[in-house]
């Protein structure tokens, strides 16, 4: 066998895979129900379980990481409309590589100023990953991938299907609070 003569397989997202392999299946189950599709609804099928994005990301240029701080910046401002409940600042973190894929990361810590606390008590902070892959030619390289996830929590959000809520947000600067709360109660600092 000649591996020199094989093309290597397209490297493609996780997502789209997934969405590919449930796509197939529900095609396989109507074929065995006697029901025929149409490429037209193939191409439904498929719409109707990719989500549609909310957000727009194709506008990201190089240099990456100034052009994907503004698209955060904006996107939380703007898009999310995060500054009519809370301030925050971005801060730009690291950057790190892989076989793959080039990484930038950010960190944008929310808090609620009041009167009677100006300096916020408690800070809500969400770490963002942009990811820029290398596996295709420079002309054809998709859109890099931008993910966000809370503090204390493991899952990532694709910022383009995912919106920031303010609820999540809250959640988090309340659980410090009570934390805070107990340990001034037992006396322990």
């Amino acid at each position: 066998m000649d591996f020199k003569s094989q093309p290597y397989p397209e490297l493609q997202p996780i997502e789209e895979v997934a969405l590919d392999t449930v796509v197939s299946v529900m095609n396989r189950a109507k074929e065995q129900l006697g029901e025929r599709q149409t490429l037209k609804g193939l191409a439904r099928c498929r719409e109707l379980f990719a989500g549609k994005t909310k957000l727009n990301v194709t506008g990201l240029r190089a240099p990456l990481a100034i052009t994907a701080e503004r698209l955060i910046e904006d996107t939380i401002r703007f898009h999310w409309k995060l500054t009519d409940l809370f301030m925050f600042t971005l801060n730009y973190k690291n950057t790190s590589f892989d076989e793959i894929s080039h990484y930038y990361y950010y960190e944008a810590i929310f808090s609620q100023p009041t009167a009677k606390y100006p300096i916020p008590q408690a800070t809500a902070t969400v770490y963002f990953r942009i990811q820029e892959q290398y596996t295709h030619p420079p002309k054809n390289a998709p859109v890099p991938v931008i993910q966000f996830s809370l503090e204390g929590q493991r899952t990532s959000h694709d910022i383009r299907y995912v919106t920031l809520m303010p609820e999540w947000l809250l959640a988090i600067i309340k659980m410090k609070i009570t934390l805070f709360k107990r340990i001034e109660e037992y006396n322990i600092f």
